[in-house]
Order: structure tokens, then C-alpha cells, then sequence
């Protein structure tokens, strides 16, 4: 069901939801994007290969949300692409299912879009349940990729409430142009399962000339626990090979010298740290798939195009 008024000027925005057994924290999600004031705009979950009862609540509590089921766990790139070819709108928007958004979200994240036709890519601030505490208000690509979420951590009395250009913006809430993504393509489904997906999308927005654009007006909560970190092993090993296959596309941001020279700095930080171990099995998959991923730079073919719409 699509939520609009006709007379509206307002460009239908998709909101899709991607969920791996979300049954925990989609009604919230859920409940705040239909109490939304926007004037035109359709829900979209994709139920990521889910084994809890994902499916079931939507279809039984949410009847005006489209499902879409996957089957299976593709991963945050490839069920996000599934949820686009299913998607009607001008504008596209990725929301994590673990968020809630207060009724002029909507409206405050596709506003940038009306105003500048060279914005392709829009993102929020994110704040922590306490609704004080800053989770994103900004980003930076330091020079061997690593990101930082600007701000993470600090108590938000709207210092950051400044829009303006970024490198990149969370993945856990983007809004997208449709013009922009049939230009340069879907998320990558080879950052499997998760991490950098959103970066690589961004990054290839940018050099085909689109704006990547920091909205705060834009903001919602964001339930993700504050103690997650860089401390498991598995999230080191995935971030780091991910990170790699970045640079293998797209190379270091800002010159291979300064980007080894950090690098060199983070593999000290890593190995005081007691986490060195995952890193350099990431580096042997790196060594491993490096030249398929060179191949990749040249011919993207892992990245597929925008289907036609529903």
C-alpha cells in the first residue's frame, strides 16, 4: 500500500527495511515510519532469510507494509538491492530495522533532494536511545579507509546541526536518488555479508559527480548497542577484508603513502589491542581474492543495474 495524498508535490519516497529476525524490533521501527506525516511514501521489509517469525508479524500486524522474502541471507547489499527492484519511488531510502523515526523524518531526509538536483545520496543524525547522545553526525575516510562516525559519543546540544558534503553516510539510514543509482548501479553483493557496501556506493555517487549530503534536520533513534566496537574477531576479519576489497576498487583516499603510513599506524594499535590475528587473516583472503578483485575495478561486474520498476 503506498500512503499519498494526490495532490502532493511531494516525490514518493521508498523506505525499505531490510531484516534478518527483526521480530524484536521491527514493530518499532515499523509503527514510527506509518505514523510518518510525509504525504507519499510506501514501506518495504525484506525478510533477509529470517528463521524467527519476521514474516508472520508483518503480514499479521503491518497489512499496509510490502514483504518481499528472500529465501535466504544475502546480505545487507544484496537484500537491500532486492527491496529496490521491488521499490516505486523517486527516492529510495535504506533504514535499519533496529531504528525509530519521528513523524517529520520523512519529509526533513528527502528535503535535500527538492532543493539541489545534484544530491544523490542523503544521511541523518543518529542518535542513541537516550535521544542525547550522538551515534553519527558526520563522517570521515581516513587515508588507508578506515571510517569514524564524527561526533560518536558526545552529548548532542545541536553543536553538529550544520549541513553540508560528506564522503560518505551511514548505511543504517541513506536515502538515494533513482536517477543517481541508475546511473552508477546497486550495492555491491560481494561485501558480503556486511561492511563497506554503503561506502563503495558512495564513493562511485561521487566520482560519477552526485553530492553525498549530511542532513541533520533529518534525525532518528538508533537502538544499536554502544558497547558493539571493533572487539570481536569476527567483526575485525569481515571489516577488514571488506575494507581491503575497497581499496583494491577504488585505492587508498588520499595517496598509497599516506594510506600505508596509516596503515602501518593501525596494525601497531591493532596488535597492542590483542587483535591482530584476525587482521592478518583478512589480509590472506585479501592476498587470495586481490586480483579477482582488480578485475572487478575494471568491469564492476558484481554491481547490478537498477531493474525497471514495479
Amino acid at each position: 500500500m503506498t500512503f499519498e495524498h494526490t495532490q502532493s508535490r511531494q516525490s514518493l519516497a521508498s523506505v525499505i527495511v531490510c531484516s534478518l529476525n527483526g521480530e524484536r524490533v521491527l514493530p518499532v521501527c515499523l509503527a514510527s515510519l506509518l505514523a510518518s506525516d510525509y504525504a507519499a511514501f510506501e514501506v518495504i521489509v525484506v525478510d533477509n532469510g529470517s528463521t524467527d517469525s519476521t514474516a508472520a508479524l508483518v503480514r499479521s500486524d503491518f497489512p499496509a507494509v510490502r514483504l518481499v522474502q528472500s529465501g535466504r541471507n544475502l546480505g545487507f547489499a544484496g537484500g537491500n538491492n532486492l527491496g529496490i527492484a521491488a521499490a516505486r519511488g523517486e527516492i529510495i531510502i535504506l533504514l535499519n530495522d533496529d531504528t525509530e523515526a519521528p513523524p517529520g523524518w520523512l519529509a526533513a531526509v528527502t528535503g535535500p533532494f527538492a532543493r539541489d538536483g545534484r544530491i544523490g545520496a542523503v544521511g541523518c543524525k543518529l542518535l542513541y536511545p537516550d535521544r542525547r547522545t550522538i551515534q553519527h553526525a558526520g563522517t570521515r575516510l581516513r587515508p588507508n579507509a578506515n571510517t569514524d562516525h564524527l561526533r560518536y559519543g558526545e552529548e548532542d546540544r545541536g553543536q553538529w546541526d550544520r549541513p553540508g558534503e560528506q564522503p560518505y553516510v551511514t548505511g543504517a539510514a541513506l536515502a538515494l536518488r533513482r536517477a543517481a543509482l541508475e546511473q552508477v548501479g546497486l550495492l555491491d553483493p560481494a561485501f558480503y555479508p556486511i561492511y563497506f557496501e554503503e561506502v563503495d556506493l558512495q564513493t562511485r555517487l561521487a566520482r560519477a559527480g552526485w553530492k553525498i549530503w549530511y542532513e541533520p534536520a533529518a534525525w532518528l533513534v538508533h537502538f544499536e548497542s554502544q558497547s558493539q566496537g571493533v572487539a570481536s574477531p569476527r567483526f575485525v576479519y569481515r571489516y577488514t577484508r571488506n575494507r581491503l576489497r575497497y581499496l583494491a576498487l577504488h585505492g587508498f583516499p588520499e595517496g598509497a603513502w599516506r594510506g600505508l603510513r596509516e596503515e602501518a599506524r593501525f596494525l601497531r594499535h591493532m596488535r597492542r589491542q590483542g587483535r591482530l590475528a584476525p587482521m592478518l587473516r583478512a589480509y590472506a583472503a585479501g592476498a587470495l581474492h586481490g586480483f579477482a578483485w582488480r578485475l572487478d575495478r575494471r568491469a564492476r561486474r558484481t554491481v547490478p543495474v537498477l531493474p525497471g520498476r514495479c
